[in-house]
């Protein structure tokens, strides 16, 4: 796994969501898999608190490309608790993938740091 330079963690933390999202794809295609944040009572789901135009709350799974970026969302957000736990392309496609795509409502967060926006899509095969 690449590990993040202080300089390198700063410049993605300006990146816009777009941004994120695109090198979030890009490193997790290149190093096999990406970070997840858990703890012993599973992964960090986020839930939303406002309604969609369609009257819908999501659950959020968000994902990260480095585990510092995950590790200082932890950090950040009085998550202590929760560690980053690396996830292969093959179990996210062939485990979580599916078992996501059950389930209502959920969605993928990606590359979510500080206050900023993050893109979301559906779980889908990476």
């Amino acid at each position: 796994m690449s590990e993040l330079t202080e300089k390198e963690f700063e410049a993605i933390l300006a990146l816009n969501a777009d941004y994120r999202h695109a090198m979030f794809k890009r490193v997790a295609a290149e190093q096999g898999g990406f970070y997840l944040l858990v703890d012993k009572d599973g992964p960090l789901v986020l839930n939303d608190t406002e309604c969609d135009e369609d009257n819908n709350l999501y659950s959020i799974l968000p994902v990260w490309s480095h585990e510092k970026l995950a590790s200082e969302y932890a950090k950040d957000n009085g998550h202590e608790s929760l560690k980053p736990q690396f996830v292969t392309l093959d179990a996210w496609n062939n485990q979580w993938v599916p078992k996501l795509q059950e389930q209502e409502n959920v969605l993928i967060g990606f590359m979510i740091v500080k206050d900023k926006d993050f893109a979301v899509d559906d779980p889908q095969p990476l």
